[in-house]
């Protein structure tokens, strides 16, 4: 098992009730590369669609987390979506990177820092990802000394 305590992948339970819930609209879990604390943000993303009858012309290839405060989503439209499906889409996803961007990594509070994970991490944790992380205050007091 990873020392990561916070990988940057999803939960396998979540990420198997979100399957079973939405079934093919949900990418495979290696197209969801995200941190835990952004799980309930990604949720939404998929209720919001479903709710809206949209999966049939916008369909989520992926979410990846790239930096800290930076989170890609690819979208696609089907060929049969019309531009009111589009702006709803847009609309949607727009919003919902907004969440992604803003929110801490770990618990999906509002992120406040930028947490630096640089090689001397690795002395603890040697399965940890390098790289930044956004942070909520609390989170990164309990997380800094790691």
């Amino acid at each position: 098992m990873p020392n990561d305590q916070f990988p940057l992948r999803p939960d396998r339970d979540w990420y198997d009730a979100l399957r079973a819930r939405y079934g093919d609209a949900i990418p495979a879990i290696e197209y969801l590369q995200i941190r835990r604390g952004l799980q309930s943000i990604v949720e939404d993303l998929f209720e919001k669609l479903d709710i809206a009858d949209r999966f049939n012309v916008c369909r989520v290839y992926g979410i990846a987390t790239r930096n800290a405060g930076f989170t890609v989503a690819d979208a696609r439209y089907s060929e049969t979506a019309t531009e009111a499906d589009k702006r709803m889409c847009n609309r949607v996803i727009e919003r919902v990177q907004e969440w992604l961007v803003e929110s801490c990594e770990h618990c999906g509070r509002t992120g406040e820092t930028i947490a630096k994970v640089g090689l001397e991490a690795r002395l603890q944790a040697p399965d940890i990802v390098l790289g930044d992380r956004l942070l909520c205050a609390e989170c990164y007091e309990s997380w800094r000394s790691r």
